[in-house]
């Protein structure tokens, strides 16, 4: 999160204004955009000062692309014969999941930036943006609005039911995991335990 003023001052007519609209509980504040647009060029190291504190892990795409029985007994070489069990659906979830936070790009595992957008009165709301990077496209900004302090922005995206926060949620939980997982589960013989 910034700590300083860094608006041009051209701008800071349109964030005062942004501002005074924010707090009369505007949803979009006219001119937003326009801050939107500084950040994605001239204002980009301030947008992202904050690297690293939180990231977005995008549970609920991996969930659709890999969370179901045949990913699992393909990928874990489980034998068609042999019921795929929650043991084996959470290892392969894990792997994925895993991958994500270690191996990807930065499009599975978004960073979150709060921008401080300081009033010349002092006022003050939180700029959110989650960033993916794509591929050789670069880096796309996805805004999230104003927000009256960093957690309540994180909170929200990570209350989308798609996006899971880090660090901020913490652990991925076996229940979380099976609860979005792909409903029709192949059938095979039982495995003694």
């Amino acid at each position: 999160m910034n700590i300083a003023p860094h608006l041009p001052p051209s701008l800071q007519t349109v964030a005062d204004n942004v501002l005074r609209e924010f707090s009369a509980g505007v949803d979009e504040p006219e001119g937003l955009s326009l801050i939107h647009e500084w950040l994605e060029v001239d204002g980009w190291d301030f947008l992202i000062a904050d690297l690293g504190e939180q990231s977005a892990l995008k549970l609920g795409y991996i969930a659709q692309l890999e969370f179901s029985d045949s990913e699992t007994r393909y990928n874990l070489e489980i034998s068609k014969d042999v019921e795929v069990q929650d043991a084996d659906r959470l290892a392969w979830a894990r792997q994925r999941i895993e991958y994500a936070q270690a191996g990807d790009d930065g499009y599975l595992l978004a960073s979150l930036h709060a921008y401080r957008l300081i009033g010349s009165d002092g006022s003050h709301a939180f700029v959110g943006c989650l960033i993916e990077i794509h591929g050789q496209g670069g880096p796309v900004c996805e805004w999230w609005g104003l927000w009256k302090t960093p957690d309540d922005f994180y909170e929200a995206v990570g209350a989308s039911g798609f996006n899971w926060v880090i660090p901020r949620m913490g652990e991925i939980s076996d229940h979380v995991i099976l609860s979005m997982w792909e409903k029709k589960k192949s059938r095979g013989k039982k495995r003694a335990h």
